[in-house]
């Protein structure tokens, strides 16, 4: 449970560096996801992720790190490590950490008049906790910089 604690601080230290950095809030239709990330123009930035079509008790949490690796007038690409967590599990005796992602993605920004509206896309590849399986996710979607 401490290795939990200890990942859980490094991946929102970004956030709350700054507790009066902008905040982003993204959405992903496709995939039923709303995120809610520190100032994603800052070099490294936090995110949350929580799938928002499923049975409370399977909410799955992802906490993110990401870091800007170009940052340019039209587009930021970033890539980042994250952790997935079901914080119900704990209740019914089942492992806290679902599994571990890799983030490689770009913020598009489409209107030059209106650089807060942004385009994500992402490819997102993801891992168990076991190490045995994982699937190759794709997002796509909207966010705004406030």
């Amino acid at each position: 449970m401490r290795q939990v604690l200890v990942i859980c601080l490094f991946i929102l230290w970004p956030v709350s560096e700054k507790l009066y950095s902008q905040v982003a809030i993204s959405y992903f239709p496709f995939q039923s996801v709303l995120s809610i990330s520190s100032d994603t123009e800052n070099l490294l930035w936090g995110e949350m992720r929580v799938g928002t079509n499923t049975f409370f008790s399977n909410i799955n949490l992802e906490f993110d790190a990401q870091i800007n690796f170009k940052r340019t007038n039209w587009v930021n690409y970033y890539s980042g490590l994250g952790i997935n967590v079901n914080p119900f599990y704990g209740i019914e005796d089942l492992p806290f950490t679902n599994g571990y992602v890799l983030n490689i993605g770009a913020r598009i920004k489409p209107v030059q008049a209106h650089k807060n509206l942004q385009v994500v896309f992402e490819i997102s590849p993801y891992v168990n906790s076991q190490f045995d399986g994982g699937l190759l996710r794709t997002y796509l979607g909207l966010a705004y910089n406030f």
